[in-house]
Parts: structure tokens; C-alpha cells; sequence
């Protein structure tokens, strides 16, 4: 006897063991699809995400290391070579997750990237055209400036003429402006964080404290370089991009005369160290 509700047992049988010949591929690859897995992506890969992508036809195999140029704060950068081309050469900033995440830099590793890459067509600041993750590390491709940084030409040749002053203190100036202009406050003018190119002329790198901040808007976070700081970053009071202009200051003062500004008052050592240590307390 046949019931209306009776269950027919061949429409049970598993997917997988229909019959190639009854049913075409399409309905054999949509069960297939059906029964994957899909997997979460995990923490600490999604925390990167978008802006550092897991599968990218550049990763770090396409890149043969050459030699280490310096430490950073959270990792170490390299001069690269890239294989399977006219050996082009990169700067490679290699940062371990666990550092940045536990340096709560992940909001400042994705700004660095944003405003490199998007600012890295102008002629005085250094391209960043390759960046992505994999389990444990960001990595981080600029372009390889190889006439060494100003500070080195400082030490080995300072004080400057004036007239090159006067071209580099422009160049800077060019700079400043072209980012104050794109919405930028970059917050840490200094010579290691600046190279010349082949032809002599400065090439800005490094935008790990750099920021997005709109005209008219001001922060308040203290960081940079103590002596090419601003007073109101030490006074712990908000301030705006004009914090740029000071720093530049104070280094064509290092260019002219090969020395730094000397603080006082406000700016004496203990103020800066009590600062900074309110900055890590939240204060």
C-alpha cells in the first residue's frame, strides 16, 4: 500500500552517489559545492583586513632579501630584490602581528599603507606599490632610494651650505603642503625620515605616525621625536597641522647650524618624561 507521504529511499541516497550517467556535472559540482566546509577567517588575520590582503599575486616569495637595512619598532626592514625581473630593487618593512597588535598600532600599520600608497605618486615621496599579510607577519614594499638618508650627510658633512639648505628647506616645504592640502598630518619630520634620491633630491618615507585630519580639526595624541616635537605636543594639548611647520623648522636649524634646538622651561627633560609617561596611562 502507498501512502501520499511515503518516502521514496532513492531520493535519500547521498548526493555524491547519483549516477554520472542520470545526472550532468553541473548538478554533480553544485552538490560538491554544497558540502564544503567554509571555514572562519582567524583573528588575527581578519583584524588586517581589508587593507592587507591574504592571496596576492605579489607575496613574499616574489622578493629575494639582499641585506638588512634597519630595525623598527615592530619589525625590521630589508633591501629586496624582486625576482623574475630586471633586478628591481625594494625596501621591505617586515612587521610581526603580535607586536602591533599588542602595540595597539593596527589602525596605525593601515594608515601608514593608505596614505603611502595613495600620496606615493609625487615626486618627493617615496611609492609603496606592493603590501599584504600572511599568518603572522605584515609586509610592507616601497620603493628602494639608494642615496642614504639626510641625517648620514649631516654627520658626514654638516653644517650644510646655505644654498642647498635653501633647495632642500623648499623641498620640504613642497612636501608639507602637498599633505596638508591631501587632508595629512604626517607628525614626524626628521632627518632619518628622509633619503635622497640619485639626483640629490629628498624623498619622504616612513608614514607610521602619519594621519588623516581634516582642516580645522585637531588630535591630541603625543608622539614623534622629542627633539623635533612641538610645544603643544609636549603640553599635551590638541593641536593641529601646524606641528609639521615646527618640525621643519628645527631641522633646517640642524641643516644650517649641525646642531639641535635646545629646550627649556616647559620643554625641559623632566616635563617630556612626564608627558609621556600620562600618554601611556591615558591621562
Amino acid at each position: 500500500m502507498n501512502y501520499p507521504n511515503e518516502i521514496n529511499h532513492k531520493d535519500c541516497m547521498p548526493c555524491l552517489r547519483r549516477s554520472k550517467n542520470k545526472y550532468n556535472s553541473k548538478i554533480i559540482n553544485e552538490c560538491l559545492k554544497s558540502r564544503k566546509t567554509v571555514w572562519p577567517i582567524p583573528q588575527i588575520v581578519q583584524v588586517f583586513l581589508p587593507d592587507f590582503k591574504i592571496k596576492s599575486q605579489i607575496n613574499e616569495y616574489s622578493f629575494e632579501i639582499v641585506e638588512l637595512i634597519s630595525n623598527g619598532a615592530f619589525g625590521k626592514v630589508y633591501r629586496v630584490k624582486r625576482l623574475n625581473s630586471n633586478s628591481e630593487l625594494y625596501a621591505m618593512k617586515m612587521l610581526e602581528k603580535s607586536s602591533v597588535i599588542s602595540g595597539y598600532g593596527i589602525k596605525q600599520v593601515k594608515d601608514e599603507v593608505k596614505i603611502q600608497s595613495i600620496c606615493g605618486h609625487h615626486p618627493f615621496i617615496v611609492n609603496c606599490p606592493f603590501f599584504w599579510q600572511n599568518r603572522n607577519t605584515i609586509f610592507i614594499v616601497s620603493d628602494f632610494v639608494g642615496g642614504g638618508e639626510l641625517l648620514k650627510l649631516l654627520q658626514n658633512h654638516g653644517p650644510l651650505p646655505e644654498e642647498l639648505c635653501r633647495i632642500y628647506f623648499a623641498e620640504l616645504i613642497i612636501i608639507i603642503d602637498f599633505l596638508h592640502n591631501a587632508g595629512i598630518i604626517y607628525r614626524d619630520i626628521k632627518p632619518e625620515n628622509i633619503l635622497l634620491d640619485e639626483y640629490g633630491h629628498l624623498q619622504l618615507i616612513d608614514f607610521g605616525l602619519a594621519k588623516w585630519l581634516s582642516h580645522g580639526c585637531r588630535t591630541s595624541t603625543i608622539c614623534g621625536t622629542t627633539q623635533y616635537m612641538a610645544p603643544e605636543i609636549f603640553q599635551s594639548k590638541p593641536y593641529n597641522h601646524v606641528v609639521d611647520w615646527w618640525s621643519a623648522g628645527v631641522l633646517l636649524f640642524q641643516m644650517l647650524t649641525n646642531q639641535l634646538v635646545t629646550r627649556g622651561g616647559a620643554h625641559s627633560k623632566f616635563h617630556i618624561k612626564n608627558a609621556m609617561a600620562a600618554a601611556k596611562k591615558g591621562e
